[in-house]
């Protein structure tokens, strides 16, 4: 009789057992659903500048049109987006070439207005809104914009 007993308490330890393993399971899953839901919500649109906001370039402009050192927008935006991958992750050798023709060089105080964005938000598509190249579309490297562009106020716009 004393080995039923046993056996029974065996058997009621292994099914307390798998509850528990279980019951820890479906509290890492739950936990996982949510940290994934908090990561998708900041992930929001939020964060990238409004389509159709106008930025002015505030510093490192270039001094002509041609060439020296500035802020550049591609023809491109595979360029654009080589570029930036480049940069972050310091993998030169998988650097995309660029065409210099394919280059626009912004002088200080000029404009661009926000079209689109590509890449989640990594480039952006933009309207010149100044200079030799006024109403042609470019793209730019997005931490360039926040960088080295300021936003235009709307209240100046309507005042």
């Amino acid at each position: 009789m004393s080995y039923r007993i046993k056996c029974l308490k065996s058997e009621l330890l292994t099914v307390s057992n798998v509850r528990i393993y279980m019951n820890k399971k479906i509290f890492l899953l739950g936990i996982f659903i949510f940290l994934s839901s908090a990561q998708a919500l900041d992930n929001d649109e939020s964060d990238h500048p409004q389509t159709g906001s106008i930025w002015q370039l505030v510093k490192n402009g270039s001094p002509n049109l041609s060439s020296g050192p500035g802020q550049v927008v591609y023809f491109m935006s595979s360029d654009a987006y080589h570029t930036y991958r480049s940069r972050k992750f310091q993998m030169w050798d998988h650097f995309s070439p660029v065409d210099a023709r394919n280059l626009v060089r912004l002088q200080k105080n000029d404009a661009v207005k926000i079209i689109d964005f590509k890449f989640k938000g990594v480039i952006y598509k933009v309207e010149l809104l100044d200079g030799f190249h006024k109403g042609k579309k470019y793209y730019l490297i997005g931490e360039e914009l926040k960088k080295n562009f300021k936003q235009e106020d709307s209240q100046n716009e309507n005042v």
